[in-house]
């Protein structure tokens, strides 16, 4: 998870679901006031129009990256991308509400049912417990992730037009991705032993649904157990052709690779095809569509930033360390 950030790459994630661990957002915590005579102490890496941006805000943000949580072994420049990360989430949440944006309850079950079906139950707990996160912390983040999302897209896509010149400039200069190989749709297993996946067979065969035996046998499905299509090009040559082989409604297994043993149901098949422009319209206004909103959200948050008074603890960004206390 670790690695080079940037603003542009930050602004991409807003728009892209994806992967769970960039859905990583920590709400800001109300800092009790000083009195006169009491000094200030070093409580934030940043303050936001006065919102502070606390160090604990910091460490959680890092962690969800894979940068480890100690600020001061991270490169200065990584530093600073993070907190230029937690400075744009604040700038955009404040945003949201300014502008009346509000999560429903209803999204944020239906996000969270999607990602923890694509996730085995022990592993999340697994990982959880590495980045050293509560469930609870897991969950207000994506809350907060989601929100964003959804006030980007509301406050940026309704200035975003794409032309029918442009669909049809963007699908010849990317003809090649509109050539669509053999395809079939399939519920597909990977057991680990060939044990195994003769146990899912025969429990498939007595009648039992293949997502339900593979959860239990602890090999989830992709996708939640819904039908996915596969393309040819994307297996191993022995088992694409044992798979490709199939009818519609047929079930095989187990079948050996490199990976393990897989079983395959396969629900419909569809053949190669070149796709006709307008085939590919709709596929290709959703991509140009996600282009322009991520180009128009860094835009935006350079108009925000330029609008709001941002002050940087420089120590901290040096050094990863905040300055000393200093009396008021």
């Amino acid at each position: 998870m670790a690695g080079s950030i940037t603003s542009q790459q930050t602004a991409t994630r807003w728009f892209h679901r994806g992967t769970l661990w960039a859905a990583g957002v920590v709400l800001a915590l109300v800092l009790a006031a000083c009195t006169s005579s009491e000094p200030e102490g070093p409580t934030s890496v940043v303050r936001v129009d006065g919102k502070p941006v606390t160090l604990a805000e910091f460490n959680s943000r890092a962690a969800f990256m894979g940068l480890g949580g100690d600020p001061a072994a991270l490169e200065p420049e990584l530093r600073k991308a993070v907190v230029e990360d937690l400075v744009g989430r604040t700038l955009v949440l404040a945003e949201a509400e300014r502008q009346g944006v509000e999560l429903l309850p209803e999204e944020l079950e239906k996000r969270e049912g999607q990602l923890l079906r694509k996730l085995e139950p022990e592993a999340f707990k697994h990982n959880l417990a590495v980045h050293g996160i509560s469930k609870q912390q897991w969950r207000r983040e994506l809350a907060a992730q989601l929100l964003m999302e959804k006030a980007l897209r509301l406050i940026v896509r309704p200035g975003i037009r794409v032309t029918p010149d442009e669909i049809a400039a963007y699908y010849r200069r990317h003809l090649d991705r509109y050539h669509r190989p053999e395809q079939i749709l399939a519920q597909h297993a990977l057991l680990p032993n060939k044990d195994l996946a003769q146990k899912l067979v025969d429990q498939v065969q007595k009648g039992m649904d293949i997502s339900q035996a593979a959860a239990q046998m602890g090999a989830p499905l992709a996708g939640g157990g819904q039908p996915t299509w596969l393309s040819r090009g994307h297996m191993p040559p022995g088992l694409e052709a044992k798979v490709f082989a199939l009818k519609p409604g047929q079930l095989a297994g187990p079948l050996p690779s490199p990976y393990g043993f897989h079983v395959v149901r396969v629900e419909a098949k569809r053949p190669a095809v070149v796709l006709s422009l307008a085939q590919a319209a709709p596929g290709i206004q959703k991509n140009l569509v996600a282009k322009k909103q991520e180009a128009q959200a860094i835009i935006l948050m350079q108009e925000l930033k330029t609008k709001s008074d941002i002050i940087y603890d420089q120590q901290f960004l040096d050094k990863g360390r905040l300055a000393p206390a200093r009396s008021k």
